[in-house]
Order: C-alpha cells, then structure tokens, then sequence
C-alpha cells in the first residue's frame, strides 16, 4: 500500500464541531471562491473580516453553514475538507442569520440577494478539501456521505434530490459530480455567475456506487427495449449471468459484443466450433464452453422466432399485449420470479433455449421493460409509470 492508499484508507467523514468553525469558514471561502466573498465584503471590509462574519455563522446552530449542516472528512486529527448542506426548504429561514451578521460585520445589505435552492431537494452549499488532500477521492466521500444520508430511500423515509450548483467556469467539477451520479435539471445565475443546477435524484437502493451502475440504472433497466439487436444482448447477458454477478457480466459487455459478433444473432447462429475456441481465447471472457455453445444455440432459436413470429419483439411483448407492467405488490419486496416469469421460461425452453430459467427471466422482464421494478421513490419509476399497465398480484407470488 502506497502512501497515498495509506491517507486515503484512514480518511473519516463526522459531524462538524464548534471549534472548528475558523478552519470551516475558511474552507466554505475557498469555494464559494475569493472573487465571490470580495463581492460580499465590499470595498471597506477585507477577507479577514469576512472570514471573522463566516466563522461565528459556522459557530451559530441556526445558520445556513452552520456546523450543524456540516460534515467533515478527517485525516489523523486533521480536517482535509468539508461539505455544508441543508433542506431547500429552510434557506430563507437559514439565510436570516448572514443577512443579520453581514449587516453587522460589513455594513451590507444583502436581503434582495438570489435563491440558490429551494423546496423538493437537500442543497449542497459549499464542498471544498484542502490544497494537500487533493486528488484522493475526499470530495467524492464527503459527497457520498450526504447523497447516503438524503438521497437513498430506507424503511423510514423515501429520500429526497440531493442538490447544487456549479459554476460554468468550472467544467472539472461538473465532470466529478456527472461520473458520481449527478444530473442536470437546469441553467440558472447566482451571483452574478452563471451556473448548472444538478441533482442527484432518489434511485433505488440496490445497485452499488459504480458509475457504471448508475449509467445502467439510470439509461436502460426497465426502459422498453425494441430493438432486435438489444433484445439479443440482453438476453445473452442475462443467460451469461447464470451463477455469477450481475456486475461480473456489465464488466464484460464489451467483451461480449466483440465475441459474439455486436450481438447480431443470424451471425452468432452461425457460429461452430472454431468460433468457440476463438471465444474461449479472448482475454476477460467468461471461459464456459457449456455457456458459449448455449449461447450459439440460443441465437439459432431466436433466429426461428423470428421466422415464426416477424420478431423477437413481437413474441416476447405479446406476452402482455405490449404493454409494460407494474406490480404495486412488488414494492418493499426483492421480487426474484412471477407467473409471468413462469411462462415465458416454459415457453423458451420448449422453444429450445437454455440458460432461461424463470429467475433469469424476471431479470430479463425486468431489463428490457416489461416489467418495471423501480422502487415508487425512484425518478425511473415515475418517469415509466404513465406507459404502464398496473397489475394486482398477490403479495406472495414469487417473493425471495
């Protein structure tokens, strides 16, 4: 372990405490950025005295950068950096003690001033780490920390947006927080700067902080796939998933797309015994050949779905008529099988596939959007639901 493994591996992210008000605030300056807190102090006060004004609002309980709003990453006794955040809802309500204290310390009047967030999200004000802790992921841990706390729905409470604002002449940190997760809602100004409003939506609690995960949960689980191509990629992934990891298979899509010919089932149904052993041979594959070889079997029988069908897509959303289903049943409960998994494997296996069992095919329904099994609290969810058909199953069909 290097170093910097080292510092990393002993960060800790806790609540801020009262004494280190004065190391706050002058973390809270650095990112609202020296130019923006000039502005504020005005031509007769200097930074100093604006670090003196932020300090006793940190100390304060009732303030926006309050310490009590604050979290902050530790390193052997150290603060490396700290995030201040709030409900949206509060920041007027927050935002009385710096009018009182800027108008105190500054002789300001800032009671006109813009809002930079409001109802519907938990805002992240200021996020800064220090010069000599950079580069060690202590921002994304501090942001994790609050996105943890807020944005992922538990038994107790459905979560809300996690959210901010990003200056325009900062693209390296919209950047960071895009690759976590964040999204962007809209372009607004603050202070006279022109800025990115994102949030990090509720999603649901299953997937793992992997931006991969977030990209798959976010862009294609429970999206309505009709596409031939897709429909063959998701159910050669799902196939190949059969006793291993679901992140196992999505690290190695890419290696399948190149095994198995960009997922073009007619080319795949072509497939001999050469093509095994070249798939056998291809570094980061799956080395099955009992796999491999069900797979060729599976594109020849997909190929005569087609011949019998027009489609795959017609065959397998004639299943529900087109339509995507939503079992209200379902939410609270990891849902791992139905009747309508039931079916569909019976019916693949007597149409020759292997690999197709009725767990491989509810995940199947579920990636391809027959059926939508985003958690309610999920942007997803909301996002599917007016094009599918609710369905009133009983609360013990097919619950793991």
């Amino acid at each position: 372990m290097n170093k910097t493994d080292k510092i990393r591996h002993k960060i800790k992210i806790m609540p801020a405490r009262k004494d280190q008000a004065g190391e706050i605030a002058s973390l809270i300056m650095e990112a609202m950025d020296y130019d923006c807190c000039k502005n504020f102090a005005g031509p007769d006060h200097s930074l100093d005295d604006f670090h003196e004004m932020m300090t006793a609002l940190v100390r304060m309980d009732d303030s926006q950068y309050s310490y009590r709003n604050t979290i902050v990453a530790v390193s052997e006794g150290q603060i490396a950096g700290s995030l201040t955040g709030y409900e949206g809802k509060n920041l007027r309500t927050l935002r009385r003690r710096f009018i009182d204290a800027a108008r105190k310390y500054l002789g300001q009047d800032f009671s006109k001033m813009d809002d930079e967030t409001g109802p519907g999200e938990y805002y992240l004000d200021s996020l800064c780490v220090k010069k000599e802790f950079r580069k060690r992921g202590i921002a994304t841990k501090l942001l994790r920390a609050a996105i943890n706390e807020h944005a992922v729905p538990t038994a107790e409470n459905g979560g809300e947006p996690v959210g901010l604002l990003v200056d325009h002449t900062h693209p390296w940190a919209e950047r960071l927080y895009k690759t976590i997760g964040f999204r962007f809602v809209n372009e607004t100004s603050w202070g006279g700067h022109r800025m990115n409003h994102l949030q990090y939506p509720v999603r649901c609690g299953f997937y793992e902080d992997d931006p991969q995960y977030v990209r798959y949960h976010d862009e294609e689980w429970g999206t309505p796939v009709h596409d031939e191509t897709d429909h063959f990629m998701y159910l050669l992934m799902e196939s190949m998933s059969c006793g291993l990891s679901w992140k196992m298979v999505m690290d190695r899509r890419d290696v399948f797309r190149k095994c198995f010919a960009g997922f073009d089932a007619a080319k795949v149904a072509q497939f001999g015994d050469a093509d095994v052993e070249r798939i056998m041979a291809t570094e980061g594959m799956i080395r099955s050949p009992r796999k491999i070889r069900a797979m060729i079997n599976n594109a020849q029988a997909f190929m005569r779905i087609e011949h019998e069908f027009g489609s795959f897509d017609s065959y397998i959303w004639g299943f529900t008529g087109g339509h995507s289903l939503v079992y209200p049943s379902h939410q609270g409960l990891w849902t791992v099988r139905n009747s309508l998994s039931d079916k569909i494997s019976k019916d693949l296996k007597h149409l020759g596939f292997k690999y197709v069992g009725s767990i491989i095919i509810y995940s199947h329904l579920q990636a391809i959007g027959i059926i939508n099994d985003h958690r309610c609290q999920c942007f997803r969810y909301k996002q599917l639901l007016p094009n599918c058909t609710v369905v009133n199953e009983d609360v013990d069909d097919g619950k793991a």
